[in-house]
């Protein structure tokens, strides 16, 4: 017979008492100290406020036996060391206005008695004030030892063992020692990138797990670089800076060919703080639009330098997350600025030809522009010329073959008034070497094999005469992008109360991509036009999606997105088959009209479009100079 459980009996009521400080403090431990990583956090930023220039870190267990960090900031004096491990005491904010702008990465003054009410915590202090350093050491439930006199030189180090012993209900939530080791190690290396300027140790069990010396130039960053996030990374990312107003951003951007399948290799700090905000590497993610293949993820270090006033760090215990006064403006440089740098034509010296260029130490070739008079007689040789003249084409009926000749047209339109005689001349001149070089065979039907300056570079021509097409059919739409097709019946969607309240301040968005959409009823909206490419798509999915989107991030790629989709879908059909036999003259026009497209060096789908293969690369193939 199932039976029915009984309801409890109310509880008697208890009368209010204030918590004794030892009891608050491991109340707030639980916001602040999550696990061993969350105390090393807590530790680096201390010190990191304090000055330090170099910072060492003991762990044994995984954090759990015992977690040690010392540095050479400038110390505690010793009348302010008792205060220092009270609760809500600290020297980094005095004001409300102080609070408003905080420039430190600590500052709530919660972290120490946090930390020392939930383990056996020990700190030595020395302030440059001071003839000696100072001891003091937790004896539980909030009460301290008397200060006395220790050895140790100007700075702090601070011990913490038996993480949880006296909450065993927050210590069986611990993994296994390996893993709280790897949290901690993940935490240290984003510091550790976060701080080039500072030298760093990391010990687990007495062994050496990291260590990195302050960087001193360009040579000691790239190999500090290389020690923390690999030399592939460094070898296949261009370095970036970009600044509007108050707001700026630096660092390194993958580029779209390293590509990762999780989001392992992404770290992003605002104002030298670690942050892990949405909205921000929604930005980064929609940078990468249309260059990144399907499923993966890009790999990027950057640093956003923004008004303190502009941002507010008080926001989460743990302080990983921020708010924007003005989050759209900041998602929408962020994304400009990831964007436009990854989208620069092959031409251009910071194109990711360059980079290539440089990761195995060749000079960099003069770049080229589409509006030079010059540019094709720099371009083709004389012979390249004459073919281009005497082009014929063998099926009027055919686009591809409309579309490739009509970029020879374009090239001699712009000028052949002295064509270069000499084609070796050109390749051992950089100044006239474009940065593909000149075609010279067709492989298989399927790539374009070109000389240039540095060695071989090999091209699969569809994928590259995809991206061409695809890129301008993206301005051709941007221009008519306004044009709207009525619907010959109108559209009623249901919507909820905070889904039309977000349509509302948001309308002027909507008619500019070519929407027109008037109210129906109290939830019910009418849709009367649409572009005129998405007559045929699932309008309200479509809508539906673009309102969840301005919701979250106040931002909406829906309509661009799919728009798109379905031009990579037309250019895909539209570009160069395999098999497709093109004359050197075709060939070329490819090559010159890939080097001002942007991002011609991923087709539609994320692939790469050419490789280049240096003299040295294929010396080593045959054991030349060996």
């Amino acid at each position: 017979m199932k039976t029915v459980s009984q309801p409890s009996p109310p509880m008697t009521r208890q009368a209010i008492e204030a918590l004794p400080s030892y009891l608050a403090d491991q109340i707030a431990a639980g916001e602040v100290v999550e696990r061993p990583a969350s105390v090393v956090k807590e530790l680096l930023e201390n010190a990191l406020d304090s000055g330090a220039t170099s910072i060492d870190i003991w762990i044994e267990e995984g954090g759990e036996k015992s977690i040690v960090i010392s540095d050479n900031g400038s110390g505690i004096p010793k009348d302010e060391l008792l205060l220092a491990v009270s609760r809500h005491a600290t020297s980094k904010i005095k004001t409300g206005a102080d609070l408003a702008e905080v420039g430190t990465l600590g500052f709530r003054g919660e972290a120490l008695a946090s930390i020392s009410s939930v383990s056996r915590f020990e700190i030595v202090s020395r302030h440059e004030s001071d003839k000696a350093a100072w001891l003091l050491r937790s004896e539980g439930e909030g009460a301290w030892s008397t200060l006395k006199p220790a050895s140790g030189n100007v700075g702090t180090r601070i011990s913490v063992t038996d993480l949880f012993f006296n909450t065993p209900a927050r210590k069986k939530f611990l993994r296994a020692a390996k893993t709280e080791f790897t949290h901690i190690d993940q935490l240290v290396k984003r510091v550790m990138l976060s701080r080039p300027e500072i030298s760093f140790k990391l010990l687990h069990n007495q062994k050496v797990v990291r260590q990195v010396q302050a960087v001193t130039d360009q040579n000691s960053l790239i190999k500090r670089l290389s020690q923390l996030v690999g030399k592939p990374f460094v070898e296949q990312s261009l370095e970036i800076t970009c600044e509007a107003q108050d707001i700026r951003i630096t660092g390194w951007v993958g580029l779209p060919t390293f590509n990762r399948s999780q989001t392992d290799m992404q770290y992003l700090f605002v104002n030298g703080r670690i942050v892990r905000d949405r909205l921000l590497s929604y930005a980064v993610k929609q940078a990468y639009t249309d260059v990144l293949y399907h499923g993966r993820h890009p790999a990027y270090l950057l640093f956003l330098e923004i008004p303190n006033a502009l941002v507010d760090v008080n926001v989460h215990p743990a302080k990983y997350e921020v708010r924007f006064a003005n989050g759209r403006w900041v998602y929408d440089f962020l994304r400009r600025s990831i964007r436009d740098f990854v989208a620069k034509p092959v031409a251009s010296e910071s194109g990711s030809g360059a980079s290539l260029n440089q990761a195995m130490g060749l000079p960099s070739t003069g770049s080229f522009s589409s509006g030079s008079p010059a540019f094709f007689s720099k371009g083709l040789s004389q012979q390249d010329v004459q073919t281009a003249m005497a082009f014929q084409q063998p099926n009027e009926s055919s686009s591809v073959n409309r579309e490739l000749q009509s970029m020879i047209d374009q090239r001699r339109k712009e000028g052949v008034a002295e064509p270069v005689t000499a084609y070796d001349s050109v390749l051992t001149d950089s100044s006239n070497t474009p940065r593909l070089g000149f075609a010279k065979a067709q492989l298989h039907g399927v790539y374009i094999l070109a000389e240039n300056q540095h060695g071989l570079v090999l091209v699969d021509m569809h994928a590259a005469h995809e991206r061409v097409v695809y890129e301008r059919f993206k301005k051709q739409w941007e221009s008519d992008r306004l044009i709207s097709q009525p619907l010959l019946v109108p559209i009623a969607m249901a919507l909820d109360a905070s889904q039309i309240a977000v349509w509302q301040s948001n309308q002027a968005g909507f008619n500019k991509l070519g929407f027109e959409i008037e109210p129906l009823g109290p939830e019910q909206l009418k849709i009367t036009a649409v572009p005129a490419l998405l007559v045929k798509s699932d309008v309200v999915g479509l809508i539906n999606d673009m309102i969840a989107d301005l919701s979250v991030a106040g931002q909406t790629q829906q309509v661009e997105d799919l728009i798109n989709e379905m031009l990579s879908t037309m250019a895909c059909h539209g570009a160069v088959r395999a098999n497709r036999q093109l004359t050197l003259a075709e060939m070329n026009a490819l090559l010159r009209e890939m080097e001002v497209t942007e991002r011609s060096d991923q087709c539609n789908h994320g692939r790469p479009t050419w490789v280049q293969i240096s003299m040295e690369q294929l010396d080593s193939l045959f054991m030349r100079g060996q």
